[in-house]
């Protein structure tokens, strides 16, 4: 068992690395990038070749041609003596990568999580009679993943009409997953060796909260994290217009759909359409003028979501993770709002410790579209 200790802002952090299933010595850092829906997460790995063991050496290293990483941290009961049950899994991916310095001693390896499966993975079927949840599952029972699915009942041949071209051609099977998932407004992503595909979290779920706290009598402020970094995107916040156009082969006739439909919907920033606001605009083909206005409004809630960013770096907190909702608090400002995780990278290592850095973002409350 690897048990490499770190000092760091937390308690007593401890990490294993398996490969291959096994525990391994010798490392020196690693790194977890857990990234937002329809991308796959990211590890590296660094050890220093002198310190490894002499079965799984550099040379060992160099011949390897397939291997598979997991990488647990977390804080154990005992520190002196831990086991991976104790710790939390971050990551269990396939190598993509091993590279060997010699000069510093070291051997890197990155990887991706098992979304690499699906995205490395191309194909021409096409499901017709087969449900999302049914192809979700297919897939991932393929891939030998365990599916965590919730049940749909729309056909994938209803979605053949809607964009026959995102289905027809070979595509990876991650494409068709996401376009299956944006079709029944579903997530879907990879987690350790289980396939998720289904609702996105609830806004009104308790949040995650970032704290900042004025001192009332001048004196230092306190907050919950390490650092924060604000940012508005003024593109966004000057107001924007998605504008979708088809043309239905089915119907013989074209269609065209505008989101927000008037000049004077468009709220952020008090805008007007003379007034600077980004017109946003993408072709798709076979739409219908219902389904054209539906992509136009998803478009614009993914488009707006970029208005408001943060990002902040606190010691690592299991009870965050992509699926979680972030509540800033207490800066007297517009920041304080809700925010939806973009990344979260989690490293350790025996110079920096445990440590986390978060970016995340949504759009302000004043950019929604108000009715008329």
């Amino acid at each position: 068992m690897a048990t490499n200790t770190t000092t760091q802002l937390s308690r007593q952090p401890r990490g294993i690395v398996r490969l291959n299933g096994a525990a391994i010595e010798g490392w020196t850092s690693f790194e977890v990038n857990n990234n937002n829906y329809y991308s796959a997460d990211t590890f590296r790995v660094v050890f220093v070749a002198s310190l490894l063991p002499s079965d799984r050496d550099k040379a060992w290293f160099s011949e390897q041609t397939d291997m598979y990483v997991e990488l647990f941290a977390g804080e154990p009961a005992d520190p002196t003596s831990y086991s991976a049950a104790e710790l939390k899994s971050w990551i269990y991916g396939q190598v993509d990568e091993i590279s060997f310095d010699p000069v510093a001693g070291t051997i890197e390896v990155s990887g991706r999580d098992l979304t690499r499966v699906f995205i490395d993975a191309k194909t021409t079927q096409k499901w017709v009679n087969l449900t999302s949840s049914q192809i979700a599952a297919q897939l991932a029972t393929s891939h030998g993943l365990t599916p965590v699915v919730t049940a749909t009942t729309t056909k994938a041949g209803k979605f053949y009409e809607i964009d026959h071209s995102s289905m027809a051609d070979s595509r990876s099977e991650w494409d068709i997953l996401c376009f299956l998932a944006a079709n029944e407004g579903f997530i879907v992503y990879v987690r350790g060796q289980s396939l998720y595909f289904g609702p996105p979290p609830d806004a009104n779920t308790t949040p995650f909260q970032l704290i900042w706290v004025e001192d009332a009598n001048g004196g230092s402020p306190s907050a919950n994290f390490e650092q924060l970094m604000c940012t508005r995107t003024l593109t966004v916040s000057r107001g924007i217009q998605v504008v979708i156009r088809s043309w239905n082969a089915k119907q013989q006739k074209g269609f065209v759909a505008q989101y927000p439909a008037k000049a004077k919907t468009i709220q952020a920033g008090q805008s007007g359409i003379a007034g600077g606001v980004q017109i946003y605009s993408r072709i798709v083909p076979n739409l219908t003028q219902e389904q054209a206005t539906q992509m136009a409004q998803k478009l614009y809630a993914q488009l707006v979501q970029h208005e408001m960013k943060i990002s902040f770096e606190m010691p690592p907190d299991d009870a965050l993770d992509t699926n979680s909702v972030i509540q800033l608090t207490g800066t007297g400002t517009a920041y304080d709002q809700l925010y939806y995780p973009d990344s979260i990278t989690r490293a350790m290592s025996f110079d920096g410790g445990w440590t986390m850095h978060v970016t995340a973002k949504n759009h302000s409350p004043e950019s929604e579209v108000q009715a008329t």
